[in-house]
């Protein structure tokens, strides 16, 4: 009979406690790096298909108006005349009348059917283009 015999590793406890905490670090900054990563797309159809937050961009449906329960609302249109009811919970941006795109950051409500945005990005025209239009 032949004995095998095995060298192993041994891991004082200190070590072990060490090697968990690097594995939990990177797990926990793998999670928050995906979730806070939100994809950037110019279809009303993507961002109602997905469950995660995105960044939908299209233009100006309607003018907007407050509802019932104080929050911005208004209609975005994407590419291909899709349109959308965007819910903002914030003020109005100031410059919202004279956007040339809008870019809604938040999530589509499958319950409410609307897109709840977290944050508004608006696009005015450059007043440079102004000035080349006048020339």
């Amino acid at each position: 009979m032949s004995s095998v015999q095995t060298t192993g590793i041994k891991l004082k406890p200190l070590h072990m406690i060490g090697i968990a905490i690097i594995v939990l670090s990177i797990v926990l900054g793998y999670y928050g790096l995906s979730a806070s990563m939100r994809p950037y797309t110019t279809q009303i159809s993507e961002a109602t298909s997905t469950n995660r937050g995105v960044q939908l961009a299209g233009f100006l449906g309607t003018t907007g108006e407050y509802n019932e329960e104080g929050k911005f609302t208004f209609m975005l249109q994407d590419s291909t005349g899709a349109m959308i009811p965007v819910v903002y919970s914030e003020p109005k941006p100031s410059n919202f009348e004279q956007a040339v795109s809008i870019v809604a950051i938040g999530h589509y409500d499958v319950r409410t059917g609307n897109f709840i945005a977290e944050d508004l990005l608006v696009k005015c025209p450059s007043k440079y283009q102004e000035q080349m239009a006048a020339s």
